[in-house]
């Protein structure tokens, strides 16, 4: 029998309880998407300076100064570019460099180029705007459109990669004359040097804003990226090409995976392959936004074989590295059970508790994030978090001192426990004090948090129900300790969600009467 106490209830507002699940898992979604969505932008750096000190070069298969032009124009070309590798080029030069750049001699021209492109990858203070005013913009693209000498074609190249690392305004002058399809173009180049200058291009126009990734996307800008990756000569190539090829990958809204599927499997064979900390956080952010999806997309990252290397680099002194590894981890185990099982078997709950003590606020929140979809699968996954008693006092301990959103989180992670585990899993949550955690929970004032509170409440007495067939052993536990009393009072809170969970477990539990 159940108590019969008198409870006044305000308001007759009858809930679904299916409508309430949905609407507090929906705003739950909305939430989690919002406080992950900090670092994206401010991890990974969307534009870089192409500068002149490139280092480890490998030779041309092809010349950039062809045999075929006389042997004169050969020798000069190499000479003065021998001798424009040693100087240095300041603004002042801009006028002498204007007037060569529009030179028909083919000399005056490469002095012109060359002299600009130097100019331009200087570290600070690049004339960027002032190489737009003088139209110069579409006399790089002519050149490279005319490929007269490869030589011309690399430094016209190079010069507007480094346009491209200004500002967006400064980045569309380039897009506004054909830029874009330019540089998809040079991806296929079989001058090497040329092919990894718009390597360099495209990622820093990819980075500037999601409409410009977009259209490289539509014009095919993947798959020649991929190309290169996939038989680069050497690491500096594999850096580069997983930088620009992640800003093709990342971003709000997220691009249409049709594009970007094939990517998904490059960057898992560049995680397991590589060791360098800033190639390996550039992949596992673009793999962080290209595994958050279907079932299918989770299934081709097992198959890589790649969760044992991401459960090892949650290790990593490198935070910039860390939270993009633990969110694809995190994304994997929203899959079927055969797909979490999997991670687990790997030994992810081995590092939670790690993570969940860390002095960084995005660890533990990426952390209980993870934890909270591990606990909405089976109630085999669910007994594996609630009986490792390393992460279940952690959890506690977050949801009793952390910050409001780490203390969300975590309260996520429990609630499901308590909606998917076993009743001998509830049993053992509420042996290990999880109803005064609860209590304290609902003396706060965050209404998410209480909201999702009284739901795991409401799942616990439901367990109650079937394991004590007379008195409801947690109905009179929480009558002991006053909560059925501040639900009651909680039924005045302004907030609808949390009137409407405290209206359910008083109607179910006492007999009441509503006040209209």
């Amino acid at each position: 029998m159940q108590p019969q106490n008198q409870f006044s209830l305000f308001g007759n507002v009858q809930v679904n309880e299916a409508e309430q699940n949905s609407e507090v898992k929906k705003k739950r979604e909305e939430f989690a998407t919002e406080i992950r969505s900090r670092e994206r932008n401010n991890i990974i750096n969307n534009k870089r300076l192409a500068q002149n000190n490139q280092t480890n070069k490998i030779p041309e298969s092809l010349p950039l100064i062809p045999p075929t032009l006389p042997q004169d124009l050969q020798l000069a070309l190499k000479t003065q570019q021998e001798q424009l590798m040693k100087r240095t080029f300041s603004f002042e030069d801009f006028p002498d460099v204007l007037q060569k750049i529009f030179s028909t001699d083919i000399l005056q021209l490469h002095y012109g180029v060359t002299g600009l492109r130097k100019m331009l990858s200087v570290e600070s203070g690049a004339p960027i705007q002032q190489v737009i005013d003088a139209n110069l913009v579409p006399k790089l693209i002519d050149i490279i459109q005319k490929e007269q000498i490869p030589q011309l074609v690399l430094e016209a190249a190079w010069a507007l990669t480094n346009v491209a690392s200004g500002t967006t305004q400064q980045t569309q002058s380039i897009i506004d004359k054909g830029g874009i399809y330019l540089f998809v173009k040079l991806l296929s180049s079989q001058y090497r040097d040329i092919a990894e200058q718009a390597v360099w291009a495209i990622g820093n126009i990819a980075g500037d804003c999601t409409q410009y990734r977009d259209l490289i996307l539509r014009v095919g800008g993947v798959d020649p990226l991929i190309t290169i990756m996939q038989n680069a000569p050497n690491k500096n190539t594999i850096k580069h090409c997983t930088w620009s090829l992640s800003n093709l990958c990342r971003g709000k809204p997220i691009p249409d995976f049709k594009y970007v599927k094939n990517a998904l499997p490059v960057f898992c064979k560049v995680i397991i392959d590589e060791t360098d900390p800033e190639v390996l956080t550039d992949a596992c952010w673009a793999l962080s936004y290209l595994s958050d999806g279907d079932n299918s997309r989770l299934q081709t990252v097992i198959d890589s074989q790649v969760i044992p290397t991401l459960i090892k680099l949650l290790d990593h002194s490198s935070l910039q590295l860390v939270i993009p590894t633990l969110r694809i981890l995190g994304n994997v185990v929203t899959g079927d059970e055969t797909q979490t099982t999997y991670v687990l078997n790997q030994g992810l709950l081995l590092k939670i508790p790690k993570l969940l003590s860390h002095d960084k606020k995005a660890i533990r929140r990426e952390a209980c994030w993870t934890i909270s979809n591990i606990t909405a699968g089976s109630s085999n996954q669910v007994s594996q978090v609630v009986r490792d008693s390393a992460i279940l006092e952690k959890l506690f301990t977050l949801m009793t001192t952390d910050v409001e959103e780490i203390v969300r989180e975590a309260t996520w992670a429990i609630s499901n426990s308590t909606k998917h585990g076993s009743n001998s899993d509830i049993q053992l949550l509420v042996q290990k004090g999880l109803l005064n955690v609860f209590k304290q929970l609902l003396e706060g004032e965050d209404t998410q948090t209480m909201t999702v509170v009284l739901e795991a409440l409401l799942n616990v007495l439901k367990r109650g129900d079937q394991d004590f067939k007379d008195d409801n052993y947690y109905l009179t536990q929480l009558e002991q300790m006053g909560v059925i009393s501040k639900i009651e009072q909680l039924q005045r809170h302004q907030n609808q969600s949390v009137y409407q969970k405290c209206f359910s477990i008083l109607e179910q539990y006492y007999e009441a009467e509503s006040e209209l």
